[in-house]
């Protein structure tokens, strides 16, 4: 199963980088876009030592990670700048930026680890985390359950705030969250 596309938010890129595994995206997407916002304020205030890793990765040649600007369409801008403005009352302005893109483009994914303002966006998105994709990529056997808690202790041991969950109990957790969503038709998962 790969999916059409996603938008992505600040924070998964980061950690995705850290954990040398940004090119685990490619696995289950097509194409991953990344508001110009987010590359040109988020990342750059963010990503630290990370900014350049992301940005050879989006510069690479088979990247699936394509900047998107929504100024360059009038439609999209329209489209989008009225999610944002509405979103950003309740959210942070990167998450705010990938509801308005997802809008105006028609994609209901979007990817990041701010699980903290999801519940103002699972009404309308899909909202994916790092965990999320891993649980996804083992479901679709793209990689192993060995691979997967890896590549989850890995990216985990550079957080600042390192969950003590398991890998496999977050596997299960993740299956819930899209299950209790309503996600699973969309996303391939067989319940």
């Amino acid at each position: 199963m790969k999916y059409r596309g996603a938008i992505s938010d600040t924070d998964i890129l980061i950690n995705l980088a850290k954990g040398d595994c940004l090119n685990l995206l490619k696995l289950l997407f097509d194409e991953i876009v990344v508001p110009q916002f987010i590359l040109d304020v988020e990342l750059r205030k963010k990503a630290g030592v990370n900014y350049l890793k992301i940005v050879q990765a989006i510069n690479d040649d088979n990247s699936i990670l394509k900047i998107v600007d929504r100024r360059n369409d009038r439609l999209v801008n329209k489209i989008a700048e009225e999610v944002i403005q509405e979103k950003k009352k309740l959210i942070g302005l990167g998450e705010s930026e990938c509801a308005g893109y997802a809008t105006a483009l028609g994609i209901p994914i979007i990817i990041s680890d701010n699980y903290t303002e999801f519940k103002w966006l699972e009404e309308d998105y899909i909202t994916l985390t790092h965990c999320n994709i891993l649980t996804l990529c083992e479901y679709f056997d793209y990689i192993s359950k060995e691979s997967a808690a890896n590549t989850f202790n890995n990216i985990n041991s550079t957080l600042t705030r390192p969950t003590t969950l398991s890998y496999e109990s977050l596997y299960y957790k993740s299956i819930r969250k899209f299950k209790e969503n309503g996600w699973c038709d969309y996303l391939g998962i067989i319940e």
